[in-house]
């Protein structure tokens, strides 16, 4: 049997000229992937808001508005990529009004037409005081042909609750969509997936934006690196590390992600943090306010 590959989209924000050059961009990445037979392919967070540079200059309010117009135009088309090329592809994150606001949306698509969503549960101090992006409330758990998965977006990753949870859900793969603006940023976010691969002995798939839009306010640079991580012990390689993209360049990288593997890490690893926790310890220092 074939492993499968996943595959993480490193995606260049720059001056756009039409709609039609940006949707060719998302063609080439997933047209790549095909290519290279991936059956799970991750685009970053805010993936439509590279469209920001068609417009003149928004203000923040504006800007939510607009995008949350284009949410048919990005479905249709992120569906009709995920059916031609019978992939299931998670169209990074994309914002949408919910009730009276608005949420930073991932959206996962299937080959059959199926689409599943997840709202992001921590949203930056950014997105919350000049955006106004309401939070997402739960996590939830997706079937997929690679795994069960779920999605953590970007600073969703920093809270290692977060990846627990979901951990003890049953997922085999966490996907992390993600946006950040400074190498600083990029880094928390990385190490924090290694992390997370490590404590939960699972997969981490990371993808994020690069490049830049001068004059676009909201998201006018970005620095990232797209990689696939796993736990750092048997049979795995010792950096945890599956594979990794050129630093700051529009790629696409892949890797296989190999389900029976990964039971083998949690039976034979040398260690096994998924299942040693002290849960009795950690609630009694917490009743003691040992903890904060």
């Amino acid at each position: 049997m074939t492993t499968p590959l996943v595959g993480t989209v490193t995606y260049e924000i720059c001056p756009l000229q039409s709609k039609e050059e940006y949707w060719q961009a998302v063609h080439m990445h997933v047209h790549s992937a095909a290519r290279q037979h991936v059956k799970l392919l991750v685009f970053p967070e805010y993936q439509t808001a590279h469209l920001l540079a068609l417009m003149p200059v928004m203000s923040h309010a504006e800007a939510v508005a607009y995008l949350d117009s284009l949410t048919e135009e990005y479905v249709e088309g992120f569906s009709k990529l995920a059916r031609e090329h019978q992939m299931t592809i998670l169209g990074g994150t994309h914002i949408v009004k919910e009730g009276d606001g608005y949420v930073n949306r991932a959206y996962l698509f299937y080959p059959d037409g199926r689409i599943a969503t997840q709202n992001k549960v921590h949203t930056t101090p950014e997105e919350r005081n000049v955006w106004h992006l309401k939070p997402g409330e739960s996590f939830d758990i997706f079937e997929t042909e690679v795994g069960k998965v779920a999605i953590l977006t970007c600073y969703d990753i920093e809270f290692p609750e977060t990846a627990r949870i979901v951990a003890d859900r049953g997922a085999e793969l966490i996907l992390c969509p993600s946006y950040t603006d400074a190498a600083a940023g990029f880094y928390r976010v990385r190490y924090c997936a290694q992390a997370r691969a490590v404590e939960n002995q699972l997969f981490v798939v990371m993808s994020g934006l690069v490049g830049s839009v001068p004059g676009v306010e909201q998201i006018d640079m970005a620095y990232s690196q797209g990689a696939v991580f796993a736990p750092c012990d048997f049979p795995f390689p010792a950096n945890g590390l599956l594979a990794e993209g050129v630093l700051n360049a529009s790629m696409v990288t892949t890797a296989p992600v190999d389900l029976h593997a990964l039971q083998e890490n949690r039976t034979h690893g040398n260690v096994s943090p998924f299942y040693d926790r002290k849960p009795d310890v950690y609630a009694a220092c917490a009743s003691a306010n040992i903890l904060p």
